[in-house]
């Protein structure tokens, strides 16, 4: 018989579907002369599907190496009435199955950003 796995992340995770803004801050400091279709400063769009105290998992169509830092910004109107703004780092990237938010599925950690709005994102996907 089969033992049930047990969930390895210390914070639950909870999964709706919202837009966000993505602008590429800065790749890590051994990355350089590579070949990638974003440079830094450079944006792109693309979409959540969960989130939690410390990170979150955004659907997009680029590829960028683990350790990129990303200025997220979730625009005003889908969680409070102004945007929510936070800088993660990419912990993993996975190829996406399926097309139909990104090619890419891209885990973030939660670096910096304001305690109160991470919290009202979190209720929001309750």
């Amino acid at each position: 018989m089969h033992k049930p796995e047990k969930e390895l992340r210390r914070a639950k995770r909870e999964t709706k579907i919202i837009p966000v803004d993505c602008v590429v801050e800065k790749f890590p400091p051994d990355i350089y002369g590579e070949k990638f279709k974003l440079k830094a400063g450079d944006s792109f769009r693309g979409t959540t599907i969960n989130v939690s105290e410390t990170g979150m998992l955004i659907n997009c169509d680029f590829v960028l190496p683990e350790r990129t830092v990303l200025k997220i910004t979730i625009p005003g109107g889908e969680i409070k009435d102004t945007q929510i703004v936070l800088k993660a780092s990419i912990a993993r990237v996975k190829r996406n199955a399926y097309k139909i938010f990104g090619r890419y599925a891209v885990g973030l950690q939660i670096i910096e950003g304001k305690k109160e709005d991470i919290e009202k994102l979190i209720k929001h996907f309750n």
